[in-house]
C-alpha cells in the first residue's frame, strides 16, 4: 500500500491514500462535512466510488476504515462497474 497525503482548498479538507494491491490502485478519500465530521469513499480506477453511510470523527479513523473494508473485503466490491456500464460505452 502506497502512503497518504493531505490536500486542502480553503473550505473543504481531504486526505486521501492510494491502495495498490495485485497491481489494481484504489483511492480512499476522507472528506471534511460541514458539521467536522469525515465522510469516507473509496474510489476505483473508472471514476467510481463506493460511499460510507456512517461519518467518523477524524480523516485518520475514516481512513482507517476504509483500509481495513479492502483488506476484509478484497478489491473486487470496489471494481464493480454494474449500473456504470456507459463509462465503457465507445459510441457515447
Amino acid at each position: 500500500m502506497k502512503g497518504g497525503s493531505i490536500m486542502e482548498d480553503g473550505t473543504e479538507a481531504k486526505l486521501i491514500k492510494e491502495v495498490s494491491i495485485e497491481g489494481v490502485e484504489l483511492i480512499v478519500i476522507a472528506s471534511r462535512l460541514e458539521t467536522g465530521s469525515w465522510q469516507l469513499s473509496v474510489q476505483n480506477v473508472y471514476g467510481i466510488s463506493s460511499n460510507w453511510l456512517e461519518s467518523f470523527p477524524s480523516a485518520r479513523l475514516a481512513i482507517e476504515a476504509g483500509v481495513q473494508a479492502i483488506d476484509k473485503e478484497g478489491i473486487e466490491p470496489f471494481m464493480d462497474t454494474e449500473g456504470f456500464e456507459y463509462l465503457f460505452d465507445e459510441n457515447v
